[in-house]
């Protein structure tokens, strides 16, 4: 075998094969950690088992193995692979890595193997790649991969192993660099509340070696925050997890990791969930009877004894489930409307194209109500119990007390049941509320009414009375009655209110027409009442009396259809008259009964059997007359007809109706029978013969009626008679028979088609229900008899593609009309008949044309198929043979094709269609006989429009067909074109000829020749003339008139020409009589040789103005029948004395105050003629203005000026003059008028200001805004003076402003002429043609003036010109946002930006500098120098530049700076800085050690000498000085200091410092010193409370209280506290600290501190002495950092990012803290409080690793954002269970985040027995108290310590005010 690939034994090494398929591993954080800090070679010996690779392809070994059967299963591997999957993990880069793969053969016999890998710059197969290999049964075959990584990162390959029965993979993987976030195994939170949020934060560190890309999930009820992020190598995340259970019983999860590099592991959570102590205070709450819209109160209590706040809400149902059932319909119903809404809207706008949009839209909408639904928490809410409040909180062991509100709206009993969804309890506590609502108490006076008895129709009056007997008022409405009497009473009024204690009279009436007795109860409904009210009337009515005279009406036998008639009389018996109504009830509603008489006259009746038959009975019986009235003692006689429709007997009864009585007051009998005759047919077969078809003949049929009724008769119409062979009629289809009588009736039938036909005809008896009488009509149809001759037809030998026709004649040899039609057998015949079809008339002949029209040559044979309706079919063979070509033309296109003269440069066309009537395909091919075909195509290019300059070649033809070739399939027709197109005049002649090839034919033959020929020509026009000229010079005497000059044209060509003529004006084409021609003329004709005579009229005169002018145009003329163009040049020359001047308008824009501006303009003489002119100025005032700016325009911006030529008097100076050299105005003060009393629209006085708002909108534009006099309307009124801006849009002037318009502010008004700010020079002369001249234009500038003015240059005998000159004077204006920057407290070290908005507020544009600039740049400025960037620049008018301001201030305490901006040339404009500097700080409650350090013990010994001077000077001074007052750094008299960091300041900046120390040490000393002595009054009770557990409370009490009486007495504080104590919830409010005034404090804080005591032996313990040698230290390293950068050379002085850091990383002593003596396996443990003592938010970090391996540990690594003067407690914890005897130190350093690091320095000492530790503890000794001797820890942090009671006293604000220390920061 070749190496690697070695048979060996399988060793014991190897792990066994794994019986089952891998399950799943959920992989715990600490199984992860453990895996990925394996090794590749501890990764391999720690794989458990061996899994079999997956098969991806099986094989056939039938044909790759000698060996068919196999021992190993199929569905597995005949080769064990270990590794299962080759893994490299914690590799090196560019470090080789090797791994063996060994293949194990499993079967009973050899088996070969080949194992491959793609090719891949990282991994290699050692051995042979790609061989099959022999491995024997149960050995092992051994290779090796080499892994060579270039980087940590993920990489992925893989090995193809190829045995002879399968093929499987084995993946290669290199682990790279790995995330491992901590988290634990397992998170139990055990007991638990139910609804009740549980938390447990977990700080997670990355151990591994990459950053954390991570997401966190978790099951119901775990939730987990935050569920994604990344995190950096070794940071800290912090993960809450929140345990929050819906139900009681235990809960598990899983919270899962998953990392982006595709691990998860997985923390198991565990928890129980109980229900705590929480109920109502009772079940139901029944509130007492309330009147409707009154309301009721009750309250019920929910008892928290449970140790959590629970939060409650009160719903409307008992579950959640119930509560998502509902928002799941709601969700429900409107995705129901949604869809139907979308549906409606695309069925409504199919055509709309934004309906996407609106569908969006509309889906939108749906889906916030849908979201709105599902963030409903679904409180309780009900009209009639309202419960507040509805949701709160309930903190332990307390109590919520709910108020509920009834408020019924009907009078019945209200029950609800609301729930209380409530944490700490699984299910919702129920509550029953019940209550009863009572409505308003209105009640009849009498109850029942009694009317007796009386008389119908009569009116009866009476009245009820109602009474109301409740508090609320009662609303009653009557309801209406249901029966017939009932609703005869009337009750007035039917509705009303009746207030508390009140009646209402009701009135009834009461007519009726109903007799009897009667009894009825009214109902009155009283809203909110339980039931209506009844009032019951009772009664009796009497009615009137009648009778008949007969019994009974009898009308016997009566026959069907046929009318009778009985009479009777009604006779009335009472004393009143009767109005009467007759009817029949059992008689039928619908249309009358059908009469015998009716049937035999018309045929519209429907039936004829059963009578009228529809949805209703028939109506039989007629009453005459049916309604009358009959007076008293009077009769009526009635007439009843029967006209009986029904079969049978009638019982029935005439009904008499009383109007205003009742219904069926009386009743009179009917009885009769309905009778139908039988009929009968002697004849009931009736016998035609033969018949024609279509032809009638006429039979007899006889009916006879023998019985004693009359009878009617009908032969019903024959049905489905367009089917039927044979149809029938009868002109007598219905009669009646007379009893014992006959009659006779006619049949005619009509035979449709030939054959023995048997046809039946029903005859049916009116009335009759049994079936018709049957007639059978017996006939033979015969059909039409044609003879056809010739019976064959042979055409012989006839010309393809044309018609040959034969006649055939069609025969009738009937007496009927025959139909005939002839069609061809053959499909797609060449044979044709005509006519097609037709008629042959009774006994004529009709002659048929059978034509041939053969689309092939050879022989044709069909066959005519003669069709006779009816008859027999006729065959008729045909035949012929055809000769010639089918290919044939639409227009001729024969021999020889001749073309009229044709103009050249047009093409001639021919167009034709060809066709192709054959059945064989033709290719055509088109040449032109004496052309080769390259040629051919050469003359296919030409095109139209070819001009004369791209002659063709004279060897390829004229004409072309287009196309030149082409199929035609049969029966195709495609368009064809005959073109000829010749550029020069010539006379052509050429032979078209046409091959084919038919068919599949192999060779082409001729077909077709055509000789075409044509003479193309050009056309020739004779022009007298090419060149017309005009030429007028106007002097100013001089008169312009019309003039002409005359042009004519010949036509020479051989065709006639239309020619049209086309020129522009001032120019006319007038004719012979110099008549200008029309405009719409038509084209001009001209023959050949006709000749024409025009003339050319200019008109000098078509400008009005006097400006010289030149026209130039062309004369076109075109040729409607050829291309080509001839032009004539018309020239006209009109010269006027006239200038060009360089400008129109001149606008010199604003300049300064007291200066004057020159603009040169270029004048010159463009005439051929001299020109004399002079200047003056436009005298309308209107135009020309001249106005007094009171107050610097604000800016609008203006259109660009026009640039001026070089010649501009850039250089000359503006000639300065004073203000005392203008004018005075004749009018002072007065002539400012009022704006309110100026006449609306009047123009401005000088120096008048309008109000806007009563200016015209043709006013001048507003803020002086210049426009461009070309852009103006005539006679506009547009100046530049500025309009005042309401109250509410005027900016204040600035100081500097101010200051510049002050010298003006007594000017109203100037009396100033225009020759006073505007002149010109020269002001006349002359200027020959040609010549130039230089106009000075000046603008003398006034102070604050606006004006224009028009300049007007006359030149005699030409135009006015006129230059708009306009400008303004002002100061310069502008605005400084600020003046004061106040920073507030900032970092000392940070560079702190603000910015500064310069905004120029005039129309003068200026620059703008910083004076003397700091050379720094903005991201390192030097200390207490501003930088400005930009520091200089130019703002135009109106705009505004943002500054931005970088300031270090580079010191601690209070700094203070100032910069000057100057504007152009005004005074600067000086802008303060202010702020206070500090640090991030803390501070611990453990001593300082500075032995040793002679730099940290020299400034403590200048603590202590500054200290003893203090107290030695203020014992002296306390009670004769008062008290210093700091001036504020506000005020303006304070003279600018100079910053204590700039260079050479060094030994300012230590006076200072001095100074600050002596200022702070006595306040803050008096402040530490108290909160000292209350900090060991409250160590010494809680020592006492330790000793002494019996009388702890007792002991407190009594040292709080002795705490409190024995402070001495101080003068309170001269300001009183201006921000309320924090409130606490949980922790009882701390004593606040009595600090003593500023007056008082000093002396007996002075007096109280003994710093020797406390920094004996090196130690510092007094947290004051700690701070000022801080704050000394900070300054010190300050400046000596300042002294290190001001050394190093000018460009390399910046204060960067790493030289500010270095300002705060100063070396502080070390704290320290002694755990003492510890008994070896025991543990200490002692709390550190660390403070933030700074007045900004501080972060920190603890550095715990250097504590390993020391016994010392820490709860807590890291703080962020400490709040101001709040403080952390940590727990230092000492194990001395794994050290050894002896002393253990070590040093923790603490970072500050942005400042320095702080260390602790701890000790203990281990020893093997317990040290007993007597007497009380001396304080001051440098071991620090033990963990029993400080007390009990407090958790958390604590708030309003006495640290901030400390370091808050008299701390200056940002105003500079000292801030007392009863003032708490919110």
């Amino acid at each position: 075998m070749a190496s690697g690939f070695q048979g060996t034994e399988v060793k014991s090494h190897i792990p066994k094969l794994a019986r089952e398929a891998e399950k799943p591993v959920m992989l715990t954080p600490s199984a992860f950690q453990k895996q990925m800090s394996l090794t590749t070679k501890q990764r391999l010996a720690s794989i458990p088992q061996i899994n079999l690779p997956q098969i991806v392809q099986h094989r056939d070994m039938s044909e790759t193995s000698n060996h068919k059967v196999s021992a190993v299963d199929p569905d597995q591997t005949l080769f064990h692979v270990f590794p299962s999957e080759v893994v490299f993990q914690n590799y090196i880069p560019h470090k080789v890595c090797e791994m063996p793969l060994v293949l194990r053969n499993r079967d009973m016999v050899p088996r070969l193997v080949k194992v491959t890998m793609e090719s891949s710059p990282y991994f290699q197969l050692v051995g042979p790649s790609g061989a099959y290999r022999k491995v024997p049964p149960g050995m092992c075959s051994t290779l090796r991969i080499i892994f060579t990584p270039w980087e940590n990162k993920d990489y992925f390959h893989r090995l193809i192993c190829t045995t002879e029965r399968e093929e499987f993979i084995v993946p290669l993987r290199a682990i790279g660099a790995r995330a491992v976030l901590d988290f634990p195994d397992q998170l139990d939170f055990s007991v638990c509340p139910v609804k009740y949020s549980t938390e447990k934060t977990l700080m997670v560190r990355n151990l591994g070696n990459r950053e954390a890309c991570y997401q966190i999930s978790t099951q119901s009820p775990f939730s987990v925050t935050p569920t994604m992020g990344t995190l950096g190598i070794g940071d800290i995340l912090q993960v809450t997890v929140v345990f929050h259970p819906l139900q009681t019983g235990d809960h598990s999860g899983s919270l899962v990791v998953h990392y982006d590099t595709g691990e998860d592991t997985h923390t198991s959570l565990h928890g129980s969930a109980v229900n705590v102590h929480i109920r109502l205070d009772r079940n139901a709450v029944t509130v007492e009877k309330t009147y409707i819209t009154l309301s009721n109160h009750s309250t019920v209590t929910i008892l928290n004894h449970s140790h959590v706040t629970a939060r409650f809400q009160w719903k409307a149902f008992a579950t959640q489930e119930e509560e998502d059932q509902l928002k799941q319909r709601f969700c429900h119903r409107l995705w129901q409307e949604e869809n139907a809404q979308a549906d409606n809207f695309l069925e409504w706008s199919r055509a709309d194209t934004t309906r996407g949009e609106r569908l969006s839209l509309l889906s939108h909408i749906y889906q916030n109500e849908r979201a709105k639904v599902q963030g409903d928490p679904m409180l309780f809410f009900d009209d009639i119990f309202t419960i507040k409040p509805v949701e709160g909180e309930i903190w332990p062991n307390f109590s919520a007390e709910i108020s509920v509100t009834f408020r019924p709206r009907e009078a019945r009993v209200y029950k609800h049941a609301v729930y209380c969804d409530i944490s700490g309890h699984e299910t919702r506590l129920p509550l029953r509320l019940i209550g009863e609502g009572l409505g308003p108490r209105l009640r009849f006076l009498f109850e029942e009414l009694d009317i007796g008895k009386v008389s119908v129709i009569s009116l009866h009056r009476y009245k009820a009375v109602l009474v109301n007997k409740g508090p609320i008022e009662g609303l009653f409405s009557l309801l209406p009655p249901t029966t017939a009497v009932g609703s005869c009473f009337t009750f007035l009024p039917q509705q009303g209110i009746i207030p508390p204690d009140g009646l209402q009279a009701i009135s009834i009436s009461f007519r009726t027409t109903i007799p009897g007795e009667f009894k009825e109860e009214f109902q009155f409904s009283v809203p909110q009442a339980p039931k209506p009210l009844t009032f019951t009337i009772r009664g009796y009515v009497i009615g009137p009396t009648f009778h008949f005279n007969v019994r009974a009406l009898h009308f016997g036998d009566v026959p069907f259809g046929f009318p009778r008639t009985l009479s009777c009389r009604l006779t009335n018996t009472s004393l009143m008259p009767m109005a009467f109504t007759l009817h029949i009830p059992e008689d039928g509603s619908g249309e009358p009964s059908l009469n015998s008489s009716d049937q035999t006259s018309s045929n519209t009746h429907p039936s004829w059997r059963k009578g009228a038959q529809g949805l209703m009975k028939p109506m039989e019986f007629t009453i005459t007359p049916c309604r009358g009235t009959i007076c008293s003692q009077a009769f009526q006689d009635i007439q009843v007809t029967l006209c009986s429709n029904t079969v049978g007997p009638y019982q029935m009864e005439l009904v008499v109706d009383v109007v205003g009585v009742g219904k069926k007051v009386s009743a009179l009998p009917i009885t009769a029978r309905c009778v139908v005759p039988p009929l009968r047919a002697l004849n009931p077969i009736m016998t035609f013969g033969r018949c024609y078809l279509k032809v009638p003949y006429q039979k007899m049929l006889k009916l006879v009626n023998d019985s004693d009724f009359p009878g009617c008769y009908r032969v019903l119409p024959q049905e489905h008679k367009e089917e039927d062979a044979v149809w029938y009629f009868t002109p007598q289809p219905r009669g009646t028979i007379k009893a014992h009588s006959s009659v006779e009736i006619p049949f005619i039938l009509k035979t449709r088609l030939p054959g023995e036909h048997d046809t039946i005809a029903d005859v049916t008896v009116f009335g009759s229900e049994e079936s018709p009488l049957k007639i059978h009509l017996e006939s033979i149809g015969q059909g039409p008899v044609v003879y056809v001759y010739p019976t064959e037809i042979n055409l012989g030998t006839i010309p393809v593609v044309k018609d040959i026709s034969q006649t055939l004649h069609l025969s009738n040899q009937s007496v009927i009309p025959a139909v005939f039609w002839a069609e061809m057998a053959g499909t797609c015949s060449r044979w044709r008949t005509e006519p097609s079809k037709g008629v042959i008339p009774p006994e004529s002949e009709v002659s048929v044309t059978v034509t041939a029209n053969l689309d092939d040559t050879g022989k044709f044979e069909d066959k005519v198929k003669l069709f006779i309706e009816n008859s027999e079919v006729n065959i008729i063979p045909v035949q012929a043979v055809g000769v010639g070509t089918t290919i044939v033309t639409d227009k001729p296109f024969s021999q020889e094709l001749n073309f009229s003269p044709h103009f050249s440069l047009t093409p001639c066309c021919y167009q034709f269609k060809i066709t192709n009537k054959g059945r064989q395909t033709h290719q055509l091919f088109w040449t032109t006989e004496g052309f080769s075909v390259v040629q051919q195509r050469r003359a296919l290019g030409t095109t139209k429009g070819k001009s004369t300059s791209q002659i063709p070649k004279p060897a390829s033809p004229v004409f072309k067909l287009q196309p030149p070739q082409m199929e035609l399939v049969p029966g195709q027709t495609k368009d064809m074109v005959l073109e000829g197109f010749s550029s020069t005049p010539q006379k052509v002649k050429e032979r078209l000829l046409c091959h084919a090839i038919v068919g599949k034919e192999k060779r082409k033959k001729q077909i077709m020749q055509v000789d075409v020929s044509c003479e193309f020509i050009f056309p020739l026009v004779q022009i007298s003339s090419r060149e017309i000229m005009f030429r007028v010079e106007k002097s100013p005497s001089d008169v312009l008139t019309l003039l002409y000059k005359p042009l004519s044209l010949k036509n020479n060509c051989s065709l006639p020409l239309s020619i049209v003529l086309d020129l522009k004006k001032p120019f006319l084409i007038c004719d012979v009589d110099q008549q200008p021609l029309p405009e719409d003329a038509q084209p001009i004709k001209l023959d050949k040789g006709e000749k024409l005579h025009l003339h050319i009229q200019f008109n000098p005169a078509y400008k009005k103005d006097l400006y010289s002018w030149v026209a130039e145009k062309t004369l076109n003329m075109r040729f409607m029948e050829h291309p080509h163009e001839e032009q004539i040049t018309i020239r006209g020359e009109v010269h006027f004395p006239n200038l060009h001047i360089q400008t129109k308008a001149l606008d010199f824009g604003y300049i300064m105050n007291g200066t004057e501006q020159v603009d040169c303009v270029a004048m010159t003489n463009c005439s051929p003629i001299p020109v004399h002119y002079h200047w003056s100025f436009q005298t309308d005032s209107q135009v020309n203005t001249i106005r007094f700016n009171p107050s610097p325009p604000k800016f609008k911006p203006k259109p660009p000026k026009k640039e001026r030529d070089s010649l501009k008097y850039s250089v000359l100076p503006r000639r300065q003059f004073s203000a005392e050299s203008v004018e005075e105005p004749t009018k002072g003060l007065e002539a400012v008028q009022d704006p309110a009393q100026q006449p609306a629209g009047s123009e401005d006085s000088l120096g008048a200001v309008q109000d806007p708002a009563q200016q015209p909108a043709s006013s001048e534009d507003v803020l002086g805004a210049v426009q461009d006099p070309a852009q103006q309307p005539a006679g506009s009124e547009e100046s530049l003076v500025a309009k005042v801006l309401p109250s509410t849009a005027v900016e204040p002037l600035s100081l500097e402003t101010m200051k510049g318009l002050r010298q003006f502010t007594g000017v109203e008004n100037l009396a100033l002429r225009m020759e006073e700010v505007f002149d010109v020079q020269p002001l006349f002369g002359v200027l020959q043609p040609g010549e130039s001249q230089h106009v000075l234009f000046t603008f003398f500038g006034h102070p604050n003036i606006v004006a224009r003015v028009t300049a007007l240059c006359h030149v005699e005998g030409g135009p006015t010109y006129e230059v708009e000159l306009s400008g303004g004077t002002l100061d310069l204006s502008y605005h400084l946002d600020t003046y004061d920057i106040d920073f507030g407290l900032q970092l000392f070290n940070e560079v702190i930006q603000a910015e500064v908005t310069l905004q120029n507020t005039g129309v003068i544009g200026f620059t703008y500098k910083v004076l003397d600039p700091s050379t720094a740049r903005a991201d390192s400025p030097l200390p207490g120098e501003p930088v400005v960037v930009p520091s200089t620049g130019y703002i135009e008018p109106g705009k505004e530049r943002v500054l931005k301001v970088y300031y270090l201030p580079g010191v601690l305490g209070v700094f203070c700076s100032t910069l000057q901006i100057q504007v152009g040339h005004l005074e600067p404009a000086e802008i303060s800085l202010k702020g206070e500097g500090t640090f991030l700080r803390i501070s611990l409650d453990l001593p300082w050690t500075v032995k040793g350090d002679e730099k940290f013990e020299k400034i403590l010994k200048e603590i202590k000498e500054n200290l003893q001077e203090e107290r030695q000077s203020n014992e002296a001074d306390v009670l004769s000085e008062p008290a210093s007052v700091e001036p504020s750094m506000d005020d303006p008299g304070i003279e600018e200091q100079q910053h204590p960091l700039a260079p050479g300041n060094e030994e300012i900046l230590k006076e200072t410092i001095g100074k600050e120390e002596e200022e702070t040490q006595i306040d803050e000393a008096v402040a530490i010193e108290e909160a000292s002595e209350e900090s060991s009054e409250e160590s010494s009770e809680e020592s006492s409370e330790e000793s002494s557990e019996e009388s702890s409370t007792e002991s407190s009490t009594e040292s709080s209280t002795e705490s409190s009486t024995e402070e001495p007495s101080e003068e309170p504080s001269e300001e009183p506290s201006e921000e309320p104590l924090e409130e606490t919830s949980k922790e009882p409010p701390e004593k606040p600290a009595k600090v003593p005034s500023k007056k008082t404090s000093k002396v007996p804080s002075v007096a109280a501190r003994d710093t020797d005591s406390d920094t004996d032996d090196g130690i510092v313990q007094d947290t004051w002495v700690q701070r000022e040698m801080e704050l000394m230290l900070i300054k010190q390293h300050v400046l000596e950092q300042h002294r290190i950068v001001t050394s190093r050379p000018l460009e390399l002085r910046g204060f960067d990012k790493n030289v500010r850091q270095k300002l705060v990383q100063v070396e502080l002593p070390n704290y320290i803290l002694d755990m003492g003596s510890v008994t070896r396996g025991d543990t200490e443990t002692h709390t550190v409080d660390i403070t933030n003592t700074g007045s900004l938010p501080v972060s920190f970090q603890i550095e715990t690793r250097v504590l390993q391996d020391k016994g010392f540990s820490l709860d807590l690594d890291q703080v962020q954002c400490l709040p101001y003067c709040n403080t952390e407690r940590i727990e230092v914890l000492f194990d001395s269970t794994n050290l050894p005897v002896g002393e253990v130190d070590a040093r923790l350093p603490i970072k500050v985040t942005g400042s320095y690091t702080v260390h602790i320095h701890l000790f203990a000492t281990v020893t093997e027995h317990s040290i007993q530790k007597e007497g009380p503890p001396d304080l001051h000794s440098p071991t620090p108290l033990t963990c029993s001797e400080r007390g009990k820890r407090r958790d958390g942090r604590r708030s309003k310590s006495a640290f901030k009671r400390i370091f808050q006293a008299e701390r200056p604000t940002k105003g500079g005010e000292m801030k007392s220390a009863s003032k708490e920061p919110n």
